[in-house]
């Protein structure tokens, strides 16, 4: 258990790598090119497309290969991609490379969480929170590198070292042998309910709700993780360093919190949980939008970042307890809509960066965000009606 538990979270490590590394570079790679924040907000979106389809994609592909063959399928992808970035290939390549990378880690998301959470039945979201963590620190580590990279005008060898952990992990999960678990590294896991899952009318429509909830969260989160450098340069006349840093510590505080999130989650319940982080990252993020300083910047994404924390783990938890059925097609769906969001929020962010102000772009975010706090005052109301 403890060893599934491990690569499960260095793996996670990888997709936190992998899911930054464009937004890191984002400005280096569109004055080398000479495109717009359009085009950057396309090229993140096309990332997203691959993603999309790879969770779509993960339970058919493991049915028939298996998890392990699968997963190291995605592995090799990602790899693959991350080498042809690092040759410069002209422009018009990157969209299709981005659409195969995000294929890659797609795959490997929801079979990854979905495995996790079925093996573990004790207080599940403090395990699925440490999955988090590591992808926090995937996300804070990989702006470090590059920043550093970028400075020294190397920013290309990023994807190289990207390219060369997912070898690495490519071949842990190649070796490992997971002892009484090994079972579920073959065929994806089966329900847990016997027969066809079958979701009630109101179990339809809390799913619905739950999927437009990601919808927003993923988008969200894509969005600040990937604009947040041009923001800073835009609004506050950043530094190319200092703008990367944001990402730094954003994704330094997402870590943090993510350490106490699963805790807290169990401590105070889901939903509570999630409506006041929810309150806290739509207030937090429209007053970033007037921020005049880079230091009050700081201040405000390091609160955005504890905010979001654990909102993205501890909404999958709380929405496999609300819904029966099978942890891995619940997961697989909840994730595929993330995947959507991931696609429109980038395109409608970069359009707003090349002819709107900074202000109206968080102000904007910020009040999509509204919508989940409205989504988990409806699951709670309809949790205390089951009771």
């Amino acid at each position: 258990m403890k060893r599934l538990i491990w690569i499960g979270s260095f793996t996670y490590l990888l997709i936190g790598f992998t899911h930054i590394i464009l937004g890191s570079i984002l400005t280096e790679i569109l004055d080398y090119y000479d495109r717009s924040y359009t085009d950057g907000g396309i090229l993140i979106a096309s990332q997203s497309v691959g993603f999309l389809a790879g969770v779509i994609s993960a339970s058919y592909l493991s049915r028939i290969i298996g998890r392990r063959r699968t997963l190291i399928f995605s592995f090799v992808s990602i790899a693959l991609s991350q080498i042809m970035f690092m040759s410069l290939v002209p422009w018009e390549f990157w969209f299709f490379i981005a659409i195969f990378a995000g294929f890659g880690f797609g795959i490997i998301e929801p079979l990854v969480g979905a495995l996790i959470i079925d093996a573990i039945n004790d207080k599940p979201a403090i395990a699925f929170s440490r999955l988090e963590v590591f992808f926090g620190l995937g996300s804070l580590i990989m702006p470090i590198i590059s920043g550093w990279l970028a400075s020294t005008d190397l920013w290309r060898y990023s994807f190289l070292v990207l390219g060369i952990y997912a070898v690495v992990i490519c071949i842990f999960w190649m070796k490992t042998s997971f002892g009484s678990l090994e079972e579920h590294m073959g065929k994806v896991s089966q329900p847990k309910t016997k027969g066809q899952v079958q979701f009630s009318p109101k179990h339809r429509v809390i799913l619905a709700m739950f999927m437009i909830f990601f919808i927003v969260y993923v988008g969200l989160e894509i969005s600040v993780m990937n604009f947040l450098p041009s923001i800073l340069v835009n609004q506050v006349e950043a530094t190319t360093f200092a703008a990367t840093l944001s990402v730094t510590i954003f994704w330094g505080a997402m870590v943090a919190g993510r350490l106490a999130a699963g805790h807290l989650a169990e401590w105070m319940q889901y939903a509570r949980y999630l409506i006041i982080c929810c309150t806290g990252t739509v207030v937090f993020i429209a007053i970033l939008g007037m921020a005049t300083s880079l230091w009050l910047s700081y201040v405000l994404i390091v609160l955005i970042g504890l905010m979001m924390a654990g909102v993205f783990g501890i909404a999958i938890v709380y929405a496999t307890a609300l819904l029966p059925g099978s942890t891995d097609k619940i997961t697989s769906i909840l994730i595929a809509s993330g995947g959507a969001g991931g696609i429109f929020f980038p395109l409608l962010t970069g359009s707003l960066m090349d002819h709107a102000t900074t202000t109206t772009v968080a102000f904007v975010l910020a009040g999509l965000s509204i919508l989940m706090i409205i989504i988990i005052l409806y699951a709670r109301n309809y949790q205390k009606q089951q009771v």
